[in-house]
């Protein structure tokens, strides 16, 4: 069947009919929005308006944010190591307003809909949609004129990594939230699961690193069948598992972040690739396997830690994840080796490899309101955390406290690592802990399980076959993030709930035609042409 693209969307007649209203923000309420741009242009005289200065405040000020705490990071910031150094510096005095993760987007959202919220969300994962849903009440402020004057950090960084301004720019060309960026040359966060097979058991059984699909399949079926209690594929689900096989099946080409689409090698459309032939044919594959006991058996409810126990003590045969030696603890973990892209036959060139993350992978961890007394002091403490000195702090802590440099490197003080994770390590020092933090990783300042000596061998082994060309996730207008939020939600549960009925042979391969058209039904005409309006806005 051909790909789901929006032409053939529109040519099936089976969709809804077209025709979304593209309307941009247009701000909604100007007194605030005039109030805040005054504090802007005429910032009040205790205000150190010039970046060259590392301080940013002649007197101390404190300003109130609602923070998002992971739970790998300190219970009170105001303790971390990073944070002490950053007031020093600035003369800022943050009240974080910290509340715990999985509870700050649902009480972000009660605030907002009082009226009774702060002038910054910080580290909250605002979604796109409401993003564009509270700029265009007047809620949220665009900080444009901010970066231009405040932020030179931040205005470097953007310079350096021609992707990141396209990624936080809405549909109305403005930009309303400070992003996390992977500088483009950091293969070792840009490539973050791999798939992973045990060096020594390839060894016993006489075998090289599968390089195709029947070789894995080979590998699988000798580790199962020789070991007692061995687990073929282990992972937490199988979104990890696909993905690390969507080069394989030239499908998903742009990468994991913008979601379900990519554009079709052959229209040059953007497509809705779960419904494409290739993406069939890895479903097929994985059932196959999952039906033959090469796939442990609850995949779809088993937690992480699970899989790392059973990876600990050595019962796992391949896994897809950063790197073992970080889950599966160093004895076992050092014995797994990475697979290259599979290829589907023998004879077939080495597919591309598609887990490639984008300079920006999220938007959303820093926005500011109406609210913000102090906006020009936030822009330029924000474009701290940007700069060599800030960055520095919050992956590392404090030189002499937490690090050292080393032969013009960076190096954790042995005496706070020693017989502790990275992140346990880090947690009185540094604030990135837990990811989704607006701020800049690179390799000079970042120590994670994906700069481990393992991860870094694999992925400079899957570089030479990277996609050229990965995709942050769109950004959309309210009447297009409504669509998605409502009728696009329905699609991608609807995706998700087949390829686990696929896999687990509750679905036959036989369903797949009657299985698109469902999707035709359900509104992908609509879903398309708003992805295909967002692609071309970016071009």
């Amino acid at each position: 069947m051909r790909a789901i693209t929006r032409r053939t969307a529109l040519a099936s007649g089976a969709a809804v009919a077209a025709g979304v209203a593209l309307t941009s923000c247009s701000g909604g309420d100007r007194d605030a929005n005039d109030e805040f741009q005054e504090k802007v242009e005429n910032p009040d005289d205790n205000v150190i308006t010039d970046t060259d200065d590392r301080r940013i405040v002649k007197k101390k000020t404190e300003i109130t944010f609602m923070s998002g705490r992971p739970p790998t990071t300190a219970e009170n910031w105001d303790d971390v190591a990073c944070v002490a150094k950053a007031e020093e510096i600035t003369g800022l005095h943050i009240n974080w307003g910290l509340v715990p993760s999985e509870g700050v987007s649902e009480k972000r959202n009660l605030q907002l809909a009082s009226g009774d919220y702060p002038g910054v969300f910080y580290r909250t994962g605002v979604s796109s949609g409401d993003i564009v849903k509270y700029a265009n009440q007047g809620s949220f402020m665009p900080l444009d004129q901010l970066i231009e004057d405040f932020m030179p950090n931040f205005q470097a960084v953007m310079d350096r990594n021609e992707g990141v301004r396209e990624a936080i720019t809405f549909p109305d060309g403005k930009i309303y939230t400070l992003p996390q960026v992977y500088d483009k040359d950091f293969a070792a966060m840009r490539h973050p699961k791999k798939m992973w097979v045990r060096r020594d058991w390839l060894d016993e059984y006489g075998m090289s690193v599968p390089e195709t699909l029947d070789e894995l399949e080979e590998y699988l079926r000798e580790a199962v069948g020789r070991r007692d209690d061995v687990v073929g594929i282990a992972n937490n689900g199988v979104g990890s598992v696909i993905e690390a096989l969507l080069g394989t099946f030239q499908v998903g080409n742009n990468g994991p972040d913008v979601g379900n689409v990519d554009l079709d090698p052959d229209s040059g459309m953007v497509r809705f690739y779960p419904a494409a032939d290739g993406y069939r044919d890895l479903l097929e594959l994985l059932q196959r396997f999952y039906a033959d006991g090469l796939i442990m058996e609850d995949l779809f409810s088993v937690d992480a830690q699970r899989v790392n126990t059973l990876g600990s003590n050595g019962l796992v045969a391949c896994s897809t994840t950063h790197a073992p030696v970080g889950f599966f603890g160093a004895e076992e973990g050092e014995k797994y080796v990475a697979l290259p892209p599979l290829k589907r036959q023998s004879s077939d060139e080495t597919p591309t490899w598609n887990v490639i993350r984008p300079e920006v992978p999220t938007i959303g961890n820093f926005v500011m309101t109406d609210r913000c007394e102090n906006p020009v002091e936030v822009a330029r403490w924000m474009d701290f955390w940007y700069g060599d000195e800030g960055a520095t702090a919050f992956f590392l802590g404090v030189e002499g406290e937490s690090y050292e440099e080393v032969d013009g490197e960076l190096e954790l003080l042995p005496e706070i690592t020693k017989g502790k994770t990275i992140d346990e390590a880090l947690k009185p020092y540094a604030l990135y802990l837990g990811g989704g933090y607006p701020g800049y990783a690179t390799e000079k300042w970042v120590r994670a399980i994906e700069t481990s000596d393992q991860a870094l061998e694999a992925v400079n082994m899957l570089k030479p076959h990277d996609i050229e060309e990965v995709w942050p996730a769109f950004t959309f207008t309210e009447d297009e993030s409504d669509f998605l939020s409502t009728t696009g939600n329905d699609i991608s549960k609807f995706a998700e709930e087949g390829r686990a009925g696929f896999v687990t042979g509750e679905r036959s391969i036989s369903e797949w035609e009657s299985y698109v058209q469902q999707y035709e039904q359900m509104g992908i005409e609509e879903y398309l042409e708003i992805h295909q309006t967002a692609y071309e806005r970016r071009r």
